[in-house]
């Protein structure tokens, strides 16, 4: 299923990012419609390797999130990348944020080789570090990024950065 912005704004503005119990660990506050589009228009790309895309259930072909893959400038190296993902509240416990990260590790480590792994994830947010360290990420230390403070964890092969 091929969606498009137009089309999954009001899922994003509904079920994403006018959810506070969604948002809690990433915004820290719900987005108005206008938000969630400018957030879409900034973030969102759809066809290309780097960005936000959606995320779509495979059995039932509808829209139940989004995830991506980004430059991670904290270190401002080039090979560095972030990957992360989010899903509306009832698409939670049905392992499918398990199924991404993993599918989003493998997908930099075929598309960009000499890559180095990230993702960063709010201290408050337990289920979602048992995640990362389930698919094989290593928690390394707490940094300040612009959306909070957050807990870095690195893909156990790399090296400290």
């Amino acid at each position: 299923m091929v969606t498009t912005m137009e089309e999954d704004l009001h899922f994003f503005a509904q079920k994403i990012y006018g959810d506070f119990e969604v948002v809690r660990h990433t915004t820290k506050r719900v987005f108005t419609k206008a938000e969630t589009e400018a957030f879409m228009h900034k973030m969102f790309t759809y066809d290309s390797p780097l960005g936000f895309a959606p995320i779509i259930e495979k059995k039932s072909q509808k829209l139940i999130g989004h995830g991506g893959i980004l430059p991670f400038k904290y270190f401002q190296k080039a090979n560095h990348y972030e990957f992360g993902y989010i899903f509306q509240k009832s698409s939670w416990g049905q392992g499918y944020a398990s199924e991404i990260a993993q599918a989003q590790i493998e997908f930099i480590q075929t598309t960009y080789p000499n890559g180095k792994i990230f993702a960063t994830v709010s201290p408050e947010n337990k289920i979602s570090q048992h995640i990362l360290e389930k698919v094989g990420m290593e928690r390394r230390e707490k940094i300040t990024l612009s959306r909070g403070v957050r807990l870095l964890y690195a893909l156990a092969e790399i090296s400290k950065c």
